[in-house]
């Protein structure tokens, strides 16, 4: 099956439906029934192309913040309304057949791991996970389950991405000897902090235990972290190259078949124990394709501290330096 997001998203009963599987009995005259974990920002947007379908129906609607539901039930009044989403999986039993995962980075793995250990077929926005230890336990879990897996990354169905890729496979420019990509963000810049701030009151819509999920404890602070500013904090978020990695990267692992990597080094300016270093330098070796050149392709992602005056713009890159920590490859503690 090769569909891309927005093709799910707008012909969502379309795709899906013809995996028998899918809909309960087996009967393609029933609707999809889906429970959507997130309901802010991409969340939103996920909801109203999925049930942009006739056959689509949303069975339940999970968000940590209440103050998120107003405009998924704008669109889809009388859905109802969960803060857990483990609560919601419980309700609802087997009156769901499929779930969209649209919540902060380290919370997929955990949502899309309990979805498909009951059967749920699963809609994840991507990254994928919050560590390469997390995917790989939900490829395997995918497997075992035998549920239909789609990873959202919206850009993939670009026509600016599309005709890259067309170009490249038709050999335009020749077979490809190297990549090298640049994206401008830092990696904390959206709060440009280091460590955490003094704590703040919760908002009454919200349960921080619950939006922290599988994340070690941390006090709350306003406008720091929920709900969009988690993506600089190493607990939430996989820094520049996990947010836009995913965009930039995609059409040439599209057009050049790229799989796994042989080798992985990291550089960085910047690097402290609570965000995404300002500035990083990830040097990937992929093993070849019948579209490379060599017998190695050598992939090069920078993020840089853009600074602009009214004279000039220069971009610093991340110089050679100690290698960056990875993450482990330990099993994490399970959530209780």
């Amino acid at each position: 099956m090769n569909t891309t997001r927005r093709t799910f998203l707008k012909t969502s009963g379309t795709a899906i439906l013809g995996f028998p599987a899918l809909v309960r009995a087996a009967n393609l005259n029933s609707n999809l029934q889906i429970a959507a974990v997130g309901c802010s920002g991409k969340g939103l947007s996920d909801i109203t192309e999925t049930g942009s379908h006739p056959k689509a129906k949303f069975v339940g609607f999970c968000d940590v913040d209440t103050t998120h539901f107003e405009k998924a039930d704008a669109k889809f009044p009388g859905v109802p309304h969960f803060q857990d989403f483990r609560d919601m999986f419980a309700k609802l039993g087997d009156k769901f057949d499929a779930v969209t995962v649209s919540t902060p980075d380290h919370m997929h793995a955990y949502i899309s791991l309990d979805a498909m250990r009951r059967g749920k077929h699963l809609y994840c926005q991507k990254p994928l996970s919050h560590t390469v230890w997390e995917a790989r336990q939900m490829k395997l879990q995918a497997g075992k389950s035998k549920v239909i897996t789609q990873m959202g990354n919206q850009i993939h169905s670009a026509k600016e991405y599309r005709t890259a890729v067309k170009v490249l496979r038709d050999g335009a420019i020749g077979k490809i000897k190297a990549v090298h990509s640049w994206q401008k963000n830092p990696g904390n810049g959206y709060t440009k902090l280091t460590a955490p701030p003094a704590p703040g009151p919760i908002p009454a819509s919200l349960n921080w235990d619950w939006w922290l999920g599988v994340a070690p404890y941390r006090e709350y602070a306003p406008d720091v972290y929920h709900p969009f500013k988690w993506r600089d904090w190493q607990d939430f978020g996989a820094g520049t190259m996990g947010d836009f990695g995913c965009h930039i990267l995609d059409p040439v692992f599209t057009a050049l078949e790229l799989t796994a990597p042989i080798s992985i080094r990291a550089e960085n300016v910047g690097a402290n124990p609570q965000t995404w270093p300002a500035a990083e330098t990830i040097s990937y070796v992929f093993p070849a394709t019948k579209w490379t050149v060599e017998e190695r392709l050598p992939l090069t992602g920078m993020t840089a501290d853009v600074s602009r005056t009214a004279r000039s713009r220069r971009c610093r890159r991340a110089p050679s330096c100690r290698p960056a920590g990875l993450y482990s490859s330990a099993k994490p503690a399970p959530w209780s």
